[in-house]
């Protein structure tokens, strides 16, 4: 993910956010409809604008104003963060290494998917000694600053550790 966001991300992450917040002031959907496409029309009015110092101030405007306007419970889905849900079904994920214990006629009704994940063990087996000492020379001698790991230092080769990413469980049953 990058640092810094650029000017168009910016606008259309404003854009999302003042349609759900218009969501949540209109309960009917043709009245939503009708001021969604206002809003729509308030924002395809500069949507050429070639002077970034306008479109800034614009954007500063446009941000301040949805500050004063925005609604004091928005709705939030349920599986959102600070939902209802969200993480609900977390106890339900089990880790990768309990494939290891199933039987063969149950590893016989996924056959695309456990010769891939073969293909994995070994790949993860023949770079587990390149990815150690990559992290043990990146490592700064008082540790690490941060918890985020090193990327993959050339196109093609896998990041260390990228075991963890390859077989992560699906977010819900």
């Amino acid at each position: 993910m990058a640092a810094y966001l650029t000017h168009q991300q910016k606008v259309l992450r404003l854009y999302k956010r003042a349609l759900r917040h218009l969501e949540s002031w209109c309960i009917f959907r043709d009245r939503y409809r009708f001021f969604a496409c206002l809003l729509r029309a308030r924002f395809e009015e500069h949507k050429d604008e070639k002077d970034m110092v306008k479109a800034t101030k614009l954007l500063m405007a446009a941000e301040q104003e949805f500050w004063e306007k925005q609604h004091p419970q928005p709705y939030i889905f349920p599986d959102a963060p600070e939902g209802t849900s969200y993480e609900r079904y977390d106890c339900y994920k089990v880790p990768e290494w309990v494939l290891e214990y199933w039987h063969p006629s149950e590893k016989a009704m996924y056959p695309d998917y456990f010769a891939k994940r073969e293909q994995w063990k070994k790949l993860r087996m023949e770079s587990w000694e390149k990815e150690i000492k990559q992290l043990q020379e990146e490592t700064p001698p008082g540790g690490p600053l941060t918890e985020a790991l090193p990327p993959a230092r050339k196109p093609g080769h896998l990041p260390p550790l990228w075991w963890d990413y390859v077989t992560a469980p699906r977010h819900q049953p």
